[in-house]
């Protein structure tokens, strides 16, 4: 049997122009969504998140999944939105996926010490929240954690 190698590199140029096409199809702002962690499956990680179709706001969503009142979460969100680029959706998912990976801390105050200075830059969530993770699965400690995530420590 003879080996044809212009066929191989075909099929992995045909491969690799679909995943190009691929990743080009989804929504920007769904772009930053969790990441698989090593050795964990996606199942593992999975969470519940508001897609782009629920009708639901985003603080009737946090409402629903940690059981605290929608009216305490809106402003927390509403300032949390003030600061990122992501849209306010994007936002609760994010925070709800962080809480529900370390529930030692509560979503209030999750969300509370997310809310960057008065005078930060307007910049996007899924950086930090990814930073937070990795420090977290370090062992580094909530405060500190967000305070090296968001910049204020060295």
């Amino acid at each position: 049997m003879r080996f044809c190698r212009g066929t191989v590199m075909g099929r992995s140029a045909a491969g690799m122009a679909i995943l190009l096409v691929l990743s080009a199809c989804y929504d920007e702002d769904d772009q930053t969504l969790p990441s698989a962690v090593p050795g964990e499956s996606v199942a593992a990680q999975s969470t519940h998140w508001l897609e782009v179709g629920d009708t639901r706001s985003p603080e009737t969503f946090l409402s629903a999944e940690s059981g605290l009142p929608a009216q305490t979460l809106a402003p927390l969100l509403g300032a949390l939105s003030a600061h990122y680029r992501e849209s306010p959706r994007m936002i609760a998912n994010r925070v709800l996926q962080l809480w529900q990976e370390y529930p030692d801390t509560s979503l209030e105050r999750m969300m509370t010490d997310l809310v960057p200075a008065q005078d930060a830059p307007e910049e996007s969530l899924g950086p930090i929240a990814q930073q937070y993770r990795v420090l977290r699965a370090g062992g580094v400690g909530h405060a500190d954690a967000v305070a090296a995530a968001m910049g204020q420590r060295e």
